[in-house]
């Protein structure tokens, strides 16, 4: 038999396949940017507040009548979903600019737990003070508590800091021990240690103040975090995001049935069509072959509109993101465009090859030569 089953639907069923290919193209366009929007919403919601190391700091000051309160931190890092801790004098520094002005700034230890709170994560020398950015540009001299000169080697972290250790310097664990050893020694050193706790997640920051208010009685505890307040924003971010991703499944969902019951009711059109192809020698495989051959040569000029309007809207978003943010995202939509289309094609495939086979059994042929 000459006539394919591709030249048959071009001929004589083309009003019905371009309605098919053209629901394909608005199915796969409303997944591309559904699934990529969602996946960046949950992504910000997830790495922005419920696993933002910034919001996850406690920073705990406690005093008792007789003065400092001191903490036991091996039973704090025991408490649940501590992630490490630091627990130490800050260590005050004196500096100048070059003009003559003289200024103080109070550091910490460069540790784990610091190296969280400011986000910053190479690698440091003996020598080395970690800044805020904002001293970008101007050559310090420092000096110590004892007019002592410092050679300290300049290096820099982003903004300046969370709230509760705003504009604080870091030292490199080499001279920030070498010059607690000094202040330990000064009979004119007065502060209190800084307990600084971080929380695995910002989610579980609450839990942590509550029990660590109901473990330690001392009369006056002052407890720092920057999540404080955000209870219910934190809640509804989780909440909103295991909706959105349940919004995305449902999604899914109704897109699979819909395209499966529209190409089903095409699939029905041609019954009687495909039957007589099938009576005149053409095998159910062969049909089924050249049926999907069909659909797949109409839904390549889709997939390529599809690629297209990433491009147009790359174009679009040109005047409102860097280069950087707008390659990553065309990158990902790609990516994601490619994906779709991978899995386009087997579910177009495998949807094809059930019904022709339910359609081409025998007890159905026997059925419909009957009617």
């Amino acid at each position: 038999m000459k006539m394919t089953v591709f030249h048959y639907m071009k001929k004589k069923y083309m009003k019905q396949l371009k309605k098919l290919t053209t629901l394909n193209f608005l199915l796969i366009v409303l997944l591309l940017f559904s699934v990529f929007t969602i996946f960046i919403s949950t992504e910000n919601i997830r790495n922005n507040i419920l696993n933002n190391e910034r919001l996850s700091m406690v920073l705990i000051n406690g005093y008792t009548k007789n003065g400092e309160f001191t903490y036991d931190t091996e039973k704090i890092k025991k408490m649940d979903n501590v992630k490490d801790l630091s627990y130490e004098y800050e260590i005050p520094l004196s500096y100048s600019n070059g003009d003559g002005e003289q200024d103080f700034m109070n550091c910490l230890t460069l540790n784990p737990t610091t190296r969280d709170a400011i986000n910053y994560h190479k690698p440091v020398k003996g020598n080395e003070i970690i800044l805020p950015d904002s001293f970008k540009g101007n050559t310090l001299k420092f000096t110590d508590m004892e007019n002592k000169p410092l050679s300290l080697k300049q290096s820099y972290y982003e903004g300046s800091g969370i709230f509760f250790l705003k504009d604080k310097c870091y030292l490199a664990p080499q001279t920030s021990a070498k010059l607690a050893e000094e202040i330990s020694k000064s009979d004119n050193y007065s502060s209190a240690k800084s307990l600084l706790v971080n929380i695995t997640k910002t989610e579980y920051i609450y839990d942590f103040v509550q029990d660590f208010n109901n473990m330690f009685d001392e009369e006056k505890a002052y407890v720092y975090y920057q999540a404080e307040g955000l209870e219910k924003l934190v809640t509804g971010s989780k909440m909103s995001m295991y909706l959105l991703i349940l919004f995305q499944v449902v999604l899914l969902a109704i897109v699979f049935i819909f395209y499966r019951n529209s190409l089903n009711a095409l699939i029905k059109t041609l019954n009687r069509d495909l039957l007589s192809l099938y009576i005149n020698g053409l095998s159910s495989k062969e049909i089924s072959r050249q049926f999907y051959s069909t659909i797949e040569s109409m839904n390549k000029k889709i997939y390529m509109y599809s690629y297209a309007l990433i491009a147009l809207f790359a174009v679009g978003m040109w005047k409102y993101m860097g280069m950087q943010p707008l390659l990553i995202m065309v990158a990902g939509l790609v990516v994601l465009l490619s994906l779709l289309i991978v899995l386009n094609k087997r579910f177009v495939k495998l949807l094809i090859t059930r019904k022709m086979k339910k359609e081409l059994s025998n007890d159905n042929i026997v059925s419909q030569l009957r009617n």
